[in-house]
């Protein structure tokens, strides 16, 4: 396994204490901040991303990014994960850490070429600069006054 991104301060006691200890080098290891070339290399050879989220993320970027790269998500079911990554398609979302672990056998039946395609079917450039257009053309139409 391998545990990338910022430590931030305010969870730096936790990360001492609970999670160095099992950073061994080997089996599990933290690489720290990735920088764009990194985390692509991480994200397209990897099982999952696993995305234990404990707050309400509003959008979770990183998802979209994995399933791009043909890479599922397993996520805990907070904030924006369930409009997000569609369960038994692109991921699973689990109600707890303990049914992710038991969900992590079924990840081959996620093939990523379905993964990638629901990515670009979702979370395009284009597919989200039309929704947006729809949604600002819908707020307008609403605006405007009708004589």
């Amino acid at each position: 396994m391998k545990i990338a991104g910022e430590v931030q301060p305010m969870f730096r006691d936790y990360f001492e204490q609970k999670i160095k200890p099992h950073i061994d080098g080997r089996f599990i290891e933290y690489i720290g901040e990735a920088d764009f070339k990194t985390k692509n290399d991480l994200l397209s050879n990897s099982m999952a991303l696993l995305f234990p989220i404990e707050w309400d993320e509003p959008f979770g970027l990183i998802m979209i990014e994995a399933m791009a790269c043909g890479t599922p998500v397993l996520a805990l079911s907070q904030g924006s994960v369930p409009e997000v990554v569609s369960d038994g398609i692109s991921g699973y979302i689990c109600a707890s850490l303990e049914e992710m672990i038991k969900r992590m056998p079924d990840l081959d039946k996620l093939k990523p070429a379905i993964v990638r395609q629901y990515a670009e079917e979702h979370f395009s450039v284009e597919r989200m600069a039309s929704s947006y257009a729809e949604l600002y053309s819908s707020v307008v139409d609403e605006q405007v006054p009708v004589n």
